[in-house]
């Protein structure tokens, strides 16, 4: 049997990376999406939610789709806010105009097991809460394999998210302290490239900051991995709960 811990581990440093893009300008240019629930002032980010919002709504850089990459961006939310950087995503136009499906780094102060989490928008839901090392086996259910330290970011406070996704690893930082690893093995489930965008929430009134994203594309030939599942591992299940695999 393969050991999914030893292939979570860290990988070196991938040669032939771009440099780095910054996705934020002066104004909203290079936007796309529900433009009306955001502004840019001194390079900032702006997204605003009142407290009405139906549904969650998005927008998305206007740049070609990413496949490998990392992202780094700072981070300011409300105590009640609730947002999210979307990425390898694609647009929902079933669900409204302004929706997205597609993988997402959460953005929750106040769920330390939610804030940095991976999910999936319109999908999959929960595929990794904060504090845990997953593997989503051929059949789309996610098993944890591993933990990572739990940490609490304040809210109301600038934070540094980083997303870095390789094939079908994808991996979480907040702050320099990893939240989130997934090997997503689900072949049709996962998306390998995809939309980049930021998410206002539904919910109470919530305002979210970004400044300083920068988008890093890398190789598109890097590998897919193909970690088995223990025996010991446990199921995450979307709501939140868990049950040990053989239950």
């Amino acid at each position: 049997m393969k050991c999914a811990a030893a292939l979570l581990c860290l990988l070196p440093c991938v040669a032939g990376a771009e440099e780095p893009v910054d996705l934020i300008g002066d104004d909203l240019a290079g936007w796309s999406g529900s433009l009306s629930d955001w502004r840019v002032e001194d390079g900032v980010l702006i997204g605003l939610a009142d407290g009405s919002l139906k549904s969650n709504r998005f927008i998305w850089a206007d740049v070609e789709p990413v496949r490998n990459f990392e992202l780094t961006v700072d981070v300011n939310v409300t105590p009640r806010g609730n947002s999210g950087i979307q990425y390898r995503s694609s647009l929902a136009t079933d669900l409204g105009p302004f929706a997205m499906r597609g993988y997402q780094c959460d953005v929750v102060a106040a769920r330390a097991d939610y804030n940095g989490m991976l999910y999936e928008e319109k999908g999959r839901r929960i595929l990794a809460h904060s504090g845990e090392k997953v593997v989503i086996d051929p059949e789309g259910q996610p098993w944890v394999v591993g933990t990572l330290p739990a940490t609490e970011f304040a809210a109301g406070e600038w934070h540094t998210y980083r997303v870095r996704v390789e094939g079908n690893r994808h991996r979480h930082w907040i702050d320099g302290e990893p939240t989130a690893e997934v090997v997503d093995r689900d072949e049709a489930g996962r998306s390998l490239e995809g939309k980049v965008g930021v998410q206002v929430h539904v919910g109470p009134p919530m305002t979210v900051r970004y400044r300083n994203m920068r988008l890093t594309r890398l190789p598109d030939d890097l590998p897919l991995l193909d970690p088995d599942v223990p025996g010991d591992a446990v199921r995450v299940v979307p709501q939140g709960g868990r049950r040990k695999r053989s239950e």
